[in-house]
């Protein structure tokens, strides 16, 4: 297998790149099986729209809407996925692989390894193409420096094209850019470099994840339970945290029940430990959920996630383990959600935060919990 790793700042083309670069191999290694993989679907019918279409121009090809493919004169074709539902990717062998913002899915190593490599291993020739920006250190930054190594030239290439690499970036914007951001960030968004932590909301967090599980509930002990509830798609996350020690001592993940269901077990955590308060977001999903468990008599505490509020909640538990205050159970998602939960710079120029992939149940269960410990 030959791979590409192609680093680059923020509108450097490398997406568009890319597209260049498929449909110039999808008519030259006729018929070849393409896979194009980026965060969400929500870009592809763009990418579609304003890339592809221009580009094939006086060729015969076809865009399938339903099935996100894309087929090319020849016989070729490419499939468009995202890493949300990584479990809808698989079931297909492909001869070339691109990933779009690496940076952010090959945090989730796991996807990489497991997902999406083996969809090229039956091709006797295939290629994988990997465009970013750098999102802190990690797979991505290794991809690079083995592009780097000559002893690896024939498996590995390697690219680094900063904001400033396009001609329509202007002067003006890099150096207001530079003045407005934070160092680190005007770093790995604009010249594209690997910073250390880039963007990491959450520090201190393999050392605070060193607490030992309690065998059972102290029935002298004081409990919170931090609540993030989900119907459908996302799982609800329950952490348990005892107050006099600040610790987070169990967590538990569970989807697709019915409310019922989950009414009757948050009502039983809730008694197994000493009728602990449940703080719980009483927007959207969670209002029916909130209101039940109260006319049960349960102590529940409604925290609205307005935009606000689940910043200050974010950067409380931030402070929290910066600090060494709190301390927590080495759970196995929870920490990866942590690892994965960014800021980001938007196409405003504006920075928010996030979990990759959307998935931040856990995080903001262990966010309400630690508000609640406080």
């Amino acid at each position: 297998t030959r791979r590409s790793s192609d680093l680059k700042g923020r509108r450097a083309g490398g997406t568009y790149g890319a597209a260049l670069r498929l449909v110039e191999l999808a008519h030259t290694r006729v018929p070849s099986r393409h896979l194009w993989v980026d965060q969400t679907l929500r870009p592809i019918r763009r990418y579609v729209r304003r890339y592809f279409a221009p580009l094939l121009r006086g060729t015969r090809w076809r865009w399938d809407a339903e099935s996100l493919t894309l087929h090319f004169q020849g016989g070729s074709h490419c499939d468009f996925g995202s890493a949300t539902r990584p479990e809808l990717l698989e079931g297909f062998g492909y001869d070339v692989l691109w990933i779009n913002e690496a940076g952010h899915l090959l945090r989730d190593e796991q996807l990489y390894f497991e997902t999406l490599l083996p969809m090229v291993m039956e091709s006797p020739d295939s290629r994988v193409f990997l465009v970013g920006t750098p999102k802190g250190r990690g797979l991505f930054q290794q991809m690079y420096e083995w592009g780097q190594d000559p002893a690896l030239a024939a498996d590995w290439q390697s690219f680094r094209d900063p904001s400033t690499a396009n001609p329509r970036v202007s002067a003006a914007w890099v150096e207001q850019m530079q003045a407005q951001m934070p160092e680190r960030a005007f770093r790995q968004e604009v010249l594209a470099e690997f910073v250390d932590d880039a963007g990491a909301v959450f520090t201190n967090v393999e050392a605070a994840a060193t607490a030992a599980p309690e065998p059972a509930p102290d029935p002298q002990g004081r409990y919170v339970l931090g609540v993030d509830v989900a119907r459908y798609r996302d799982y609800t996350a329950v952490w348990v945290g005892r107050i006099e020690t600040g610790t987070a001592v169990a967590c538990e993940r569970f989807q697709r029940l019915a409310w019922p269901l989950q009414q009757a077990r948050l009502a039983s955590l809730s008694q197994r430990y000493g009728g602990a308060p449940l703080y719980m977001d009483p927007s959207g999903a969670g209002d029916p959920l909130c209101d039940a468990l109260a006319e049960e008599g349960l102590p529940v505490v409604r925290v609205p996630f307005t935009a606000q509020a689940k910043q200050r909640l974010t950067d409380h538990l931030a402070v929290s383990l910066e600090r060494g205050t709190l301390r927590l159970v080495p759970h196995e998602q929870t920490l990866r959600e942590l690892r994965a939960y960014h800021y980001e710079l938007t196409a405003a120029g504006h920075v928010r935060t996030g979990g990759y992939r959307e998935h931040d149940d856990c995080v903001m269960a262990l966010a309400l919990c630690c508000w609640g410990m406080a």
